[in-house]
């Protein structure tokens, strides 16, 4: 990859004290989608590494190993509606399907208590994260619940996850109003505004419903909904849906750009399964920048991510988030899943996600009382 020839070229200009610019969107390569647009369709290295080398603002050290940071302002992004395709379904006639008054419009709430920053996901931040738990001969007697994939809460009876998540999968039971894996009560906040919660949900599956066009490898059509035997109880803040883009307008945002939130208790830096349910911020790429680096992405995916930040095993089939406004109030929208990434979570490859504007006529059509 072009990116990784010139990574140390770059660190030796700026460690021989080559001169260094000064701006204020001063971030990594993989944060700028306007940069990997630029180095996607300019083909002579030379005048990638010289524009490179003029936008060189520091260097930040991950993971040993010294990353430079470039001025984002020093490149102009000129496909700025790539990365976020359309539905192909024509316009508004998602809006008019019967099915849309099963989705609640009581939805994505956000948490004004949220914790800002930070990686480890407040009580009732994201209160529509799912855990899904696949049958297991490790099961001991106490006939714990073994989980293996993520999803999230469209409605009381639906869990949206990827399909990779159930095909070919013994599925066992969907939890939600889940926090911390390791304790039976989950407790946040100081005195007096000090709140704990215990009510978990463990809901039998009546069915897992993949998308009929799925395919592994490549990864196409990684997409899924499990409909539960009970309802989820939504008397409790810590179980709510989220929202989809269902409007037209919520279908039609730029997202190539702009930051999402992705959650889950996958792998951590170091390796690990996070008890606790954790968070981060990654930026979408632009189309020609993800089909560079994945060539095998279709129209119906998305790139996202950056050096260091990025989903990882265990997260699959947990959302793609951003704030949008709906009828004048903020929510949170699910945009993509989690479908799959580096073998080394957070390295120079973006992760892929599924695209849901693309499956909203799949979700709404495969969706029942």
């Amino acid at each position: 990859m072009w990116l990784t020839r010139v990574v140390f070229f770059v660190s030796v200009l700026y460690w021989c004290n080559a001169y260094v610019k000064q701006c204020s969107d001063c971030k990594f390569y993989r944060a700028c989608p306007e940069a990997i647009h630029f180095a996607a369709i300019t083909k002579d290295d030379q005048i990638k590494a010289t524009k490179l080398k003029s936008s060189i603002c520091g260097v930040e050290i991950v993971n040993g190993s010294r990353i430079p940071k470039i001025c984002c302002s020093d490149y102009t992004l000129t496909d700025e509606r790539s990365g976020v395709p359309e539905s192909t379904a024509p316009k508004d006639s998602i809006e008019k399907k019967t099915n849309v008054a099963l989705l609640p419009e009581d939805c994505g709430h956000i948490d004004g208590g949220r914790i800002l920053g930070g990686t480890l996901a407040n009580l009732y931040e994201f209160p529509w994260m799912a855990l899904i738990s696949h049958k297991s001969r490790l099961r001991s007697a106490n006939n714990d619940m073994y989980f293996k994939c993520g999803g999230t809460i469209i409605n009381s009876r639906y869990i949206l996850t990827a399909a990779h998540c159930v095909v070919k999968k013994k599925l066992y039971k969907v939890r939600v109003g889940e926090l911390d894996l390791s304790s039976k009560e989950d407790c946040q906040g100081e005195y007096p505004n000090y709140f704990c919660e215990a009510h978990i949900q463990d809901i039998e599956i009546e069915e897992s419903i993949p998308h009929k066009e799925y395919q592994h490898t490549p990864s196409k059509n990684d997409i899924a909904l499990i409909r539960l035997k009970q309802p989820i109880e939504f008397g409790h803040k810590n179980v709510a849906p989220i929202c989809l883009p269902v409007l037209s307008e919520l279908r039609n945002v730029t997202l190539v750009g702009k930051l999402g939130t992705i959650a889950g208790w996958g792998k951590t830096e170091e390796g690990i399964k996070s008890a606790p349910l954790r968070k981060v911020d990654i930026p979408v790429l632009s189309t020609s920048a993800c089909y560079e680096q994945n060539p095998e992405t279709t129209p119906s995916q998305f790139c996202a991510g950056e050096l260091g930040k990025d989903s990882c095993n265990g997260d699959s089939g947990g959302p793609f988030m951003m704030e949008n406004k709906v009828n004048r109030k903020y929510k949170m929208i699910q945009y993509g899943i989690v479908s799959y990434g580096p073998k080394i979570c957070g390295t120079d490859t973006p992760g892929v996600y599924t695209n849901v504007v693309s499956y909203m006529d799949w979700i709404l059509s495969n969706i029942k009382p």
